[in-house]
């Protein structure tokens, strides 16, 4: 009814968990920009129909996982950006919070936190760790629980009191994730560790009753040879620290931020919300990563359900209009290689390399491309995987604004056991129909063969017509790697010819 009768530009979705999705999906179908609690939904089901309303509206969903805000995970995120940790391989997380009476006022819980087996609130912990671990999500998961120990007032038993899940991520870390909403104790919903090879840092196993104690160490092999604790807060309070290593935002807050919940990060996701939904910045907890956050947790309730086998996570970035197929592939062939492919641009138009003064209007280019969710830290680690001189930018002359871009990424899988892939291939809706993709991917393919890769590949969704076009137009060849490729293929042709025509037409 609000949605009907209100003129509306945005909504906040802080409805019972098992609401979020359908909620979310009326307010996107109608473009109105999403802000919703967490998780993002309660089943695979309720995922794939969000992840499919996010692609097909142009509106901003964001999640609001606000535990990624708190001070000391923004500072521990930049201090692994910067390298401080080295190479982050193992990290844990505890949301430890008896709701046993919370649970008769507000009887959702007692179905969807506490009647199921698994992780079933585990954002809160994932959250900071996913962006600690940088450009990786979680590929496999297992779970076990620790058995029945609370019945509820009617007799019937909750959950297991303690959820362990294990994650495994693509590149190999180890994450272990503890839930226990029911177990008599004191809360404690802040317990993190983060290893790395060069820096390890812990927070204090307690709440609020212990703000005396030292809660939040570190040990950056940077700060100290010797191996011993540095407190956190007293290294943030140093200023050469500060100045290094502390967001501008932190430095020096706005009064709002003491009075606002999380320790202040509610008011910077708010914030973040607000200007993504403006245009001003990429939504950093946008549909892929509310994903990687609740995916893993719906998954553990299945391992624990089958005693804890290790389950393959869905990768959302795969799901085509919400249907879990791995994407299409194509290869360049050697035959192409001489002469090299040449790039073509229109007058007005200039083709060159990334330089790190472009970071601000790269993720503006990645934003208005419709790639939701990149932040700097995110750029900086997949800018570790292009080779040298690999990433290719078209700058709008008149204007100085970036409008175009392809990667050339080092990235050999099993299928190119030496392959260079040709990723993030992106130009803004003002400026297509000059060729300016056709452009980027021509220099990035012949960088490839300048540099000696004879493997080189794509990736892409069925439905991505006009880049398909594209990389067809370019000499790229459709693989038949999968047992489905070739009806697939087929059809993408049958769709193809169609865009043609009507394009012609038009």
């Amino acid at each position: 009814e609000m949605l009907e009768k209100s003129d509306l530009d945005a909504v906040v979705i802080g409805t019972p968990m098992q609401m979020h999705v359908s909620q979310s999906v009326m307010a996107l179908e109608r473009g109105l920009h999403v802000l919703s609690e967490v998780p993002a939904g309660v089943s695979i089901d309720q995922c794939r129909q969000l992840v499919q309303a996010c692609n097909e509206s142009q509106a901003v969903y964001m999640m609001a996982e606000n535990y990624t805000y708190m001070k000391p995970s923004v500072v521990v995120r930049q201090l692994v950006r910067e390298g401080l940790f080295g190479q982050v391989y193992y990290a844990e997380g505890e949301y430890l919070h008896e709701l046993k009476e919370v649970n008769e006022t507000t009887p959702w819980r007692r179905k969807w936190l506490t009647g199921i087996d698994g992780i079933t609130y585990g954002t809160h912990s994932l959250g900071p760790i996913l962006q600690w671990m940088g450009d990786d999500r979680i590929a496999r998961v297992c779970c076990e629980g620790s058995g029945h120990h609370y019945a509820d007032p009617r007799g019937e038993n909750y959950h297991q009191d303690t959820s362990v899940m294990l994650c495994k991520t693509v590149k190999g870390a180890l994450i272990k994730i503890r839930l226990d909403m029911v177990s008599d104790r004191p809360y404690a919903t802040t317990n993190f560790q983060l290893q790395g090879t060069d820096g390890v840092y812990e927070a204090g196993r307690g709440g609020p009753g212990e703000r005396h104690k030292v809660l939040h160490k570190v040990w950056l092999r940077q700060l100290s040879r010797d191996i011993r604790w540095f407190d956190l807060e007293s290294l943030m309070n140093e200023d050469s620290f500060a100045e290094k290593y502390i967001p501008d935002c932190w430095r020096d807050p706005p009064l709002e931020v003491s009075k606002s919940g999380r320790y202040g990060g509610d008011f910077f996701l708010a914030m973040d919300f607000v200007n993504a939904a403006l245009g001003k910045c990429p939504c950093p907890i946008g549909i892929h990563e509310a994903m990687d956050m609740t995916l893993p947790g719906l998954i553990s309730q299945q391992s624990a359900a089958r005693g804890g086998v290790w389950l393959d996570v869905p990768d959302s970035r795969r799901w085509s209009r919400g249907q879990p197929q791995g994407q299409l592939q194509m290869i360049f062939p050697q035959r192409l290689f001489d002469p090299l492919p040449k790039p073509k641009l229109p007058g007005g138009y200039q083709l060159r390399c990334y330089t790190d003064t472009d970071e601000a209007g790269y993720l503006e280019l990645l934003a208005k491309a419709g790639f939701g969710g990149w932040t700097p830290e995110r750029l900086a680690n997949t800018l570790r995987r292009v080779i040298p001189g690999g990433v290719f930018v078209i700058m709008h002359t008149p204007t100085g604004k970036l409008v175009a871009t392809a990667l050339a990424l080092h990235n050999p899988i099993d299928l190119h056991p030496y392959g260079g892939e040709l990723g993030w291939v992106a130009a803004t809706a003002e400026h297509k129909g000059k060729g300016l993709g056709l452009a980027v991917c021509a220099a990035a393919t012949a960088r490839f063969i300048e540099a000696g890769y004879r493997n080189i590949y794509l990736l892409t969704d069925d439905f991505r017509l006009p880049a398909i076009k594209t990389y067809l137009k370019l000499g790229f060849e459709p693989l038949l790697d999968r047992q489905d490729a070739s009806e697939r293929w087929k059809a993408v042709r049958e769709k193809l010819d169609s865009f043609t025509r009507n394009a012609r037409e038009g």
